[in-house]
């Protein structure tokens, strides 16, 4: 399947499943602090991925404001379940090192049966002042918070194919500021929407999405416009090679 297949089949399983009870409970959880615009980026994101739309409803994976936009995270328990599924053979205790009584740094150790049968054994080590937002859980359980974190950096080392981008929460150290919504007016809409109708390929579709500033792509509008005129290029393209 090439890609612009792909994503006319992951829009239309949104449309889907998306319904206005779903949204809203997907924005209560799995997206809290998100808006629906973001929401749909992070779930079509997830998807191409190879995550399903369940995965989101169960939360094992969700997305949480990060930089100006959102980042996908996992839970650590979906990632132990991952890592089971592909030969994971126990992993250590955490062991932590101290400096004048506080956490300095965690190291685990992950076991992972090779191909030739052999076990394998992959140690991470982080350090708590790269990671620690001290606030909330990391200020009451700094032990627990950076052994997770120390378990989440072995296991990526240990299942690279199948863990290489996903992270967990606990591995995003920022503080999340609320920001001015930016309102856009009707001339303002009309303009993005006309822009993105004049694309007639994908390669001039993505680079006019591209091109956007954050609020034009935060439009729910807009950002209808947009899945609209992509399943229309689409569409016509497989039409012109079928």
């Amino acid at each position: 399947m090439n890609k612009q297949s792909q994503v006319v089949m992951i829009n239309e399983k949104i449309k889907q499943e998306l319904t206005a009870e779903t949204s809203s409970a997907l924005l209560a959880t799995t997206f809290k602090g998100l808006n629906a615009n973001s929401m749909k980026q992070a779930i079509m994101e997830g998807m191409i991925r190879g995550f399903e739309f369940k995965d989101f409803l169960e939360k094992d994976v969700y997305a949480i404001p990060f930089g100006g936009g959102y980042s996908l995270v996992t839970s650590i328990d979906y990632m132990r379940k991952i890592a089971s599924r592909s030969g994971l053979a126990g992993k250590s205790a955490p062991r932590f090192t101290n400096d004048n009584g506080r956490v300095e740094s965690c190291s685990v150790t992950v076991k992972k049966v090779l191909r030739n049968g052999e076990i394998g054994e992959f140690e991470s080590l982080v350090y708590f002042d790269e990671y620690s937002t001290r606030k909330n859980l990391w200020s009451k359980k700094p032990r627990t918070m950076l052994a997770k974190v120390a378990e989440m950096h072995a296991l990526r080392m240990a299942f690279p194919e199948e863990l290489s981008k996903a992270y967990i929460e606990d591995e995003m150290k920022q503080d999340v500021k609320e920001t001015a919504k930016v309102v856009l007016s009707q001339d303002e809409i009309e303009l993005a929407k006309k822009d993105l109708d004049d694309c007639t390929t994908i390669v001039a579709y993505d680079k006019t999405w591209k091109d956007f500033p954050k609020e034009v792509k935060e439009n729910e509008e807009i950002m209808d416009h947009a899945l609209n005129v992509q399943s229309l290029i689409n569409e016509a393209q497989t039409n012109e090679n079928s």
